[in-house]
């Protein structure tokens, strides 16, 4: 099972959030209509990962991934810590997981076998700085951004952007 589950909603607010003095405006809050949670409220810092350093508004959809392992109050409206945030764009889907190859047949698959990627040449593959990544995709924290997938089990899709997260 993936340590990251996604959340999809709608921004209703956003907030500053102001936890110390040394902190202020370092962080903000976002509360969301989502269709499987109800309302949530997560909290956005400067490690929090955003699609392509997209401006957050109010009115939009996006998709928010948290770790499941990460400790959380216990308040209503859940408040959850963002790792990475995917802007709502049309037709496009989000998956953040730590892959791992297949030996026999080279794809790489989520935790949960749920998802296998072709990954091709032509696969953009970045860091979260934006710059190239020309490593091995195996065994690293990977967020996948695709727009089709097979309607098979394990579903497959063949990526249009990697980004790979090297954390030890």
């Amino acid at each position: 099972m993936s340590q990251y589950t996604p959340t999809t909603g709608t921004i209703l607010q956003i907030e500053w959030q102001d936890a110390s003095p040394s902190q202020a405006g370092c962080g903000i809050k976002l509360t969301l209509q989502t269709m499987d949670q109800g309302i949530v409220n997560i909290h956005v810092d400067g490690s929090t990962y955003v699609l392509d350093n997209h401006a957050l508004k109010a009115g939009e959809q996006i998709t928010c991934f948290y770790s499941l392992l990460a400790p959380a109050l216990l308040v209503y409206p859940p408040l959850y810590h963002a790792v990475a945030i995917v802007p709502g764009y049309n037709g496009i889907y989000a998956a953040l997981d730590t892959f791992t190859r297949l030996s026999f047949s080279g794809q790489l698959t989520n935790s949960d076998d749920t998802l296998r990627l072709n990954v091709s040449d032509n696969t953009k593959k970045t860091l979260p700085n934006g710059q190239p990544f020309g490593g091995i995709l195996s065994g690293k924290m990977l967020l996948v951004i695709y727009s089709a997938t097979t309607r098979s089990i394990p579903a497959q899709t063949s990526p249009d952007l990697i980004v790979v997260f090297c954390r030890s």
